[in-house]
């Protein structure tokens, strides 16, 4: 919106008054158009239901009449009162305003004029509320004034049971022309005011966007549940009250963002927290210590007891868990802390998530979440809260979950935070900044702004959520690697032998969900030179049999390096993903469908050329992924584990190896060399494996490679691995002549993750969540 221009011959106290709906207005343009109509003689009100005038960027009248039922006026479509220039006149003459109808109340100027200045010093900081009220007071009791009497045009209509919306465009005119011009054209919606209907509830107010900045409580809209508290004030210093008590401090209703490192702590002050019932403290009875006499809690597992227990890349986590339904419970409030920016309640709701999956009894006490690594006090109190609300675990249910579920601020955010391409930051500027309520408004007000890969998220918005099942994610795999092996010219003689092209579903689907969000595929073969700008020639494949519609991202960052390992740099602390590896984003959609009959008295020989049949298959998210062979066992490996195993991956190798973990190959953080851990080596004995590795891989048999070897204690940059074990093997080499030399994806994922020193365990124990 461009900025409102002064004029000294404008005047618009002959206006009825107005009011400015918030609706996709940004704070500082709210501000400067109600300052501009109060500058102009407008009668600015605040509170609508007073208002016969709205001024607003919308442009349809459903959306109109629900701004309007949200604050509490409730309306059906009428056409405006006939004007009549003689009322006009007469009522001129009475020295009324200039509508037509009954005279309007006596305007006190002081009072407008306090009113303004009290929200203003409030939204600014330069006055408190005490001086505000009372010198709202004072002026409430020494002036009573009149309107001035208003020009003889434009008429207004008969506005005392109507009310009209108009496009704020036509403030804009006016203020160009420096005159009242025609609102005719610039109305939206014209309605008569009607009583609320028996037993109809009012739609939750739309979010002010003067209070759009969120940043204490955990859950809910503090000023949005006291304005459904309190009665529509009747007087202004009422209304002053009423709206002191609601506007924005120095904090809002969700915690502010908190990054990893920062330990300051709550920084919400303790007349600013939430007030809501105090925290539920488990209190120990006889009966229940009675109860653990008869029946001790089940032994902790092998994997708390280490000194590496807080690492979930070493533990198994199956895909169900005995305490799924708490877990669900636990996911919302993560997800919730995602959409608030709160990065450390993020990372220690995911810890917690991940040790209760991987523990294999039903929690039955709150101890038993107590002595879990990862989980506090908090997580015990919580989990006894779920426990005690409900007899079975679908009646069971957290108070804070159930805040969370019903804050309107947070549905929206979910809503924008679903849109492929569109993180939570991006979700609460589409809300918070911009005032967007849903996928209309995006379209409506802010498509040009969208990046490709988020108009693609909105289009197929729906589409995206619905899930893939198995057998069509199999599907998918099957057409790539076969496109994969059309461009590389595999013979069929050449399938399945080294020659061939590896294909390999990772993601969702590996791990054994049975539908998955999107399909993601790594392809790699035995010759680096193949792989080498493979994920061109592949899409391209793809694309003129007409199975990716849209191809959003194609990256070639490890072509351009020459397929070498990324380089090592500092600690990064952005979200920039796992890898660096070719990679291409796609839309598809399958090609292939049944075209419809064709009707009696349709062309028998159409020309296909003009005759287009919308294919009426889903659009699926498929990704798909270029590894070199030498480090193919790094990139199959950081595509299948849940995110929370994934980031204690890399933090195991870095705190207890000094490496760097990259899904394009493993580096010496001190040296920066390349390591090989997915090579041939020789197999070694039980007797090699160090007490960490015991401890850090209970439950795992010594075919799976679990536990540190004492022949990686040694870091170099040709085969690390090889060079230390023949070192280490020199006094018994007969034992050790049997090499672990097969070569397939799987022997190198499980040599690197014996290397990498947490061992190896399948995919189906890597579900963290």
């Amino acid at each position: 919106m461009a900025p409102l221009q002064p004029s000294s011959q404008l005047d618009l106290k002959s206006l009825p008054p107005i009011y400015i709906l918030p609706t996709h207005l940004k704070p500082e343009e709210l501000h400067e158009i109600e300052d501009k109509v109060f500058s102009l003689g407008g009668a600015l009100t605040y509170d609508p239901k007073e208002a016969r005038i709205f001024l607003g960027r919308i442009t349809q009248k459903k959306r109109a009449a629900f701004d309007l039922r949200a604050r509490g006026v409730w309306t059906e479509e009428a056409a405006l009162p006939e004007v009549s220039p003689n009322t006009h006149s007469k009522g001129r003459e009475d020295g009324d305003s200039g509508e037509d109808g009954p005279a309007r109340k006596k305007r006190r100027v002081g009072v407008e004029h306090s009113e303004r200045d009290r929200r203003m010093d409030a939204r600014r900081g330069r006055r408190s509320l005490s001086s505000s009220l009372s010198s709202t007071a004072s002026a409430v009791s020494t002036i009573d004034t009149r309107f001035p009497t208003p020009p003889a045009a434009p008429f207004w209509p008969d506005l005392s049971d109507h009310i009209l919306i108009v496009k704020l465009s036509w403030l804009e005119t006016c203020l160009s022309q420096q005159e009242l011009v025609p609102y005719k054209p610039y109305i939206i919606y014209t309605a008569k005011v009607v009583p609320k209907p028996a037993g109809e509830a009012s739609p939750r107010p739309l979010q002010d966007s003067v209070t759009y900045i969120k940043t204490t409580s955990d859950t809910g809209t503090q000023g949005s549940l006291a304005h459904k508290k309190r009665n529509v004030p009747t007087s202004i210093l009422e209304r002053a009250k009423a709206d002191a008590s609601n506007l924005p401090s120095s904090s809002g209703s969700y915690p502010s963002r908190r990054r990893y490192g920062d330990h300051s702590g709550d920084s919400t002050s303790p007349s600013t927290r939430k007030a809501h019932a105090p925290p539920k403290l488990h209190r120990t009875t006889t009966s229940e210590f009675e109860e653990l006499a008869a029946h001790p809690l089940p032994p902790l597992p092998e994997w708390a007891k280490g000194p590496y227990a807080a690492y979930s890349c070493c533990r198994s986590t199956p895909m169900n868990s005995p305490n799924s339904a708490f877990i669900g419970q636990l996911t919302k409030i993560r997800d919730a802390r995602i959409l608030t920016l709160d990065d450390i309640g993020v990372r220690a709701y995911s810890t917690s998530i991940a040790s209760i999956a991987a523990y294999p009894h039903p929690i039955r006490h709150p101890e038993e979440v107590n002595r879990l690594p990862g989980c506090n006090e908090k997580i015990a109190m919580l989990w006894s809260e779920w426990y005690h609300s409900g007899e079975e675990d679908s009646e069971r249910s957290i108070q804070t979950v159930r805040d969370l579920d019903n804050d309107v601020d947070l549905q929206h955010l979910q809503l924008f935070w679903n849109i492929w391409g569109v993180g939570a930051e991006t979700a609460r500027k589409f809300y918070f900044e911009h005032g967007w309520q849903d996928l209309n408004d995006v379209i409506e007000f802010g498509w040009s702004t969208l990046t490709r890969v988020q108009q693609i998220g909105v289009k197929y918005y729906d589409e995206f959520l619905d899930k893939i099942p198995r057998a069509e994610v199999e599907h998918i795999g099957q057409v790539i690697h076969r496109h994969a092996r059309s461009v590389l010219d595999i013979n069929p003689a050449q399938y399945g032998t080294p020659d061939d092209v590896e294909c390999v579903i990772v993601g969702g689907y590996r791990r054994g969900k049975q539908a998955s969000g999107d399909v993601d595929v790594v392809l790699s073969h035995r010759d680096e030179s193949k792989t080498q700008d493979l994920v061109g020639y592949v899409v391209r494949s793809l694309e003129l049999e007409g199975w990716i519609t849209h191809t959003l991202t194609l990256h070639t960052t490890t072509s351009d390096r020459g397929q070498a390992t990324l380089p090592f740099h500092a600690e990064r602390r952005g979200r920039g993903g796992f890898d660096s590896l070719d990679k291409a984003l796609c839309v598809w959609q399958d090609p292939h469908f049944e075209v419809p009959d064709r009707k009696q008295g349709d062309d028998p020989d159409p020309d296909p050329d003009k005759v287009k049949v919308k294919n009426p298959n889903i659009h699926r998210r498929v990704d798909i992924i270029i590894s070199s062979w030498r480090t193919v066992g790094c990139a199959i490996l950081g595509w299948s584990g849940g995110n929370t195993f994934q980031r204690d991956l890399r933090r195991f190798v870095a705190n207890t190896r000094g490496w760097k973990f990259d899904s394009s190959g493993v580096r010496d953080r001190a040296t920066g060399q390349v390591l090989d851990l997915e090579g041939p080596r020789r197999r070694g004995h039980d007797s090699t494996k160090t007490e960490t590795g015991k401890k850090g891989n209970a439950g795992h048999d010594d075919t799976k490679g679990a536990g540190f070897t004492e022949r990686h204690n040694t870091k170099t940059t040709d085969a690390p691995s090889r060079t230390t074990e023949q070192e280490h093997n020199d006094g018994d080499a007969a034992a050790d002549d049997e090499m672990d030399d097969a070569d397939t994806w799987q022997d190198r994922e499980r040599r690197l993750m014996d290397g990498l020193g947490f061992g190896y365990r399948p995919p189906e124990e890597r579900c963290t969540g």
